[in-house]
């Protein structure tokens, strides 16, 4: 799970970086520190002519001849100081935030491995919208703290103790003003900000609900246009748009309150405090010079205490933030069974059996209960069914997508728990109703990123019946097929989807309505094609078309195995 503390452990991963970057910190603090203090002190040593160590320390080392050198050589003093602190601040902001991104990334990549392994049930469930949200959204928002507690936080803090040492030396009286002042502003913004965050909590979930919404819209947009719904849909995407605007206005408004309230108080600290120094030195208890210089250090110290009410803010989102990527990883992950035996070696095809398998979504509502059904080496099934009765359930337990509450699954009389699901996958070729494309080269939808020969390709696509398709396009297979396969009918879809399979040549494919979108003339051309491809392959097929069934050596009705007859 992550934390706040499991964050700052992964920064502390970098301790050398670190140490370099804090030591880069403290000698920029310590080369800004002392800049306030030259040019007012000069007034007590030159206007008032009292002497002091500045312009003694300059006699050591120039002949000055008149006070205007003075002044031009601590100013000379002055910008050569910032300057180096300038090229410090920017090292030091370079290493930092070299950190700082590698932490975020650590904690992408946990959720992304996580995700991996999260059963499609769980995921299905939560939705891509709602994860995306997460993963982008919610990061960000963790990025900006890890910034802001590795970088700023540090050299604020070093500045803020700085500065206290300073003013404490040049008058304690007056220092215990305005440093008893600022913390009191900081701790009111604390304690109202505990209650601002719940407030970003839920227009976070706002968002969620609306990227959401917002992504499954506009995947179905075709569909949503076809049946005349864009009004419908689009107003409810608009009421959750309101409801993040709503949150986000709850949240703005309070949170900038509470700032604007806590820099309100300490401006008036800041009123007190000039009022009180103007006194000492009208009763004589301070030079004008020091005056002015506290006075100078207290308008600095504003910029620590302001980033550390800064800090506050970002931290309070960060733990909101945190809670909610831990959504993602309280999702429950498919079962890891260590491979031990690979049943498929050495062989053309496999058996299946399943033994007592239930499954249930949500654990109350069993989508199967004890099922047992044998399918032989080599075996051509057909599995029919009324609407609800499993049918595609049982295509996703059988490739370990949806892991089964109970029961067995055996391939060629190996329990799937010695097996594993990655050599089960490896094994097991599945071909979806609707088949997903990504908005890329029809190569790339075909391969998924693997290496093979056009050759093998194009042979694949023969299979399929998409060959004379391809090699008629401009561009043949780098044609792009557009977001989610636009470009193509939903016939070529499933070809396309079929040929995919194909190209992994598995021992065992399972077809959920694979060929529904074809013509009847079409289907009979890729089904007589196929036959001879799956000749020694087991095959299941799900379907309601005769065509596919009737190609079947056995059809097994799931509504009559769920009733026991």
């Amino acid at each position: 799970m992550i934390s706040i503390k499991s964050i700052l452990r992964e920064i502390y991963k970098h301790k050398k970086v670190l140490m370099v970057a804090n030591l880069v910190a403290i000698l920029s603090t310590l080369l800004t520190i002392p800049v306030p203090l030259l040019i007012p002190l000069l007034i007590d040593e030159i206007i008032l002519g009292k002497g002091g160590e500045i312009t003694q320390t300059i006699d050591r080392y120039l002949t000055i001849s008149s006070p205007e050198y003075y002044i031009l050589t601590v100013l000379i003093i002055t910008l050569i100081l910032k300057a180096i602190s300038l090229l410090l601040n920017l090292l030091h902001i370079r290493l930092f935030t070299k950190i700082s991104k590698q932490v975020t990334y650590t904690v992408r990549r946990k959720l992304l491995n996580h995700l991996q392994t999260v059963s499609m049930s769980e995921y299905d469930m939560l939705g891509s919208g709602a994860v995306s949200a997460k993963v982008i959204t919610d990061v960000d928002t963790v990025d900006k703290f890890v910034s802001s507690s590795v970088g700023e936080i540090i050299v604020e803090f070093l500045t803020l103790i700085g500065i206290a040492i300073v003013i404490l030396v040049l008058n304690w009286q007056l220092a215990l003003v305005i440093l008893l002042l600022n913390p009191l502003a900081l701790g009111f913004y604390l304690r109202i900000f505990r209650a601002v965050a719940k407030i970003k909590k839920r227009e976070n979930k706002a968002i969620e609900v609306f990227q959401n919404s917002l992504t499954e819209s506009l995947e179905l947009y075709n569909q949503i246009r076809v049946q005349n719904r864009e009004a419908y849909f689009l107003n409810d995407i608009d009421k959750k748009a309101k409801e993040i605007r709503d949150r986000g206005y709850q949240f703005g408004l309070k949170s900038e309150m509470a700032l604007e309230f806590s820099r309100l108080l300490i401006m008036y600290s800041h009123d007190i405090f000039r009022a009180t120094g103007i006194l000492m030195v009208l009763l004589g208890f301070l030079t004008i010079g020091k005056m002015l210089a506290i006075f100078a250090y207290a308008w600095i110290i504003m910029r620590p205490v302001d980033k550390l009410m800064n800090y506050v803010h970002l931290y309070f989102n960060a733990k909101t933030s945190i809670d909610r990527l831990n959504e993602i990883l309280d999702l429950k992950a498919e079962p890891k069974y260590e491979h031990k035996i690979d049943p498929f070696k050495g062989e053309k095809t496999a058996s299946i059996r399943l033994e007592n398998v239930s499954f249930s979504y949500d654990g109350n509502a069993e989508v199967l209960t004890n099922l047992n059904l044998e399918i032989k080496q080599g075996e051509k099934v057909a599995i029919i069914g009324e609407t609800g009765s499993g049918k595609s359930t049982l295509a996703q337990i059988l490739i370990g997508l949806y892991p089964i509450c109970s029961g067995k699954i055996f391939y060629n009389e190996h329990e799937i728990k010695e097996i594993g699901y990655e050599k089960i996958r490896e094994n097991v070729g599945f071909v979806l109703q609707a088949p997903l494309m990504f908005n890329n080269s029809l190569r790339f939808n075909l391969t998924l990123g693997k290496a093979y020969e056009d050759k093998v390709i194009y042979e694949a696509l023969k299979v399929a019946q998409l060959y004379d398709f391809v090699n008629g396009l401009p561009h043949k297979l780098d044609t792009i097929v557009g977001k989610n396969g636009t470009k193509l009918s939903g016939g070529q879809k499933q070809r396309l989807s079929i040929a995919r399979v194909l190209l992994d040549d598995p021992k065992i494919i399972i077809f959920d309505e694979s060929t529904s979108s074809l013509d009847n003339e079409t289907e009979d051309r890729l089904l007589e094609a196929l036959e001879a491809y799956v000749k020694d392959k087991t095959v299941i097929t799900i379907a309601h078309r005769r065509n596919s069934i009737e190609k079947a050596e056995r059809v097994i009705d799931l509504s009559l195995l769920w009733s026991g007859t």
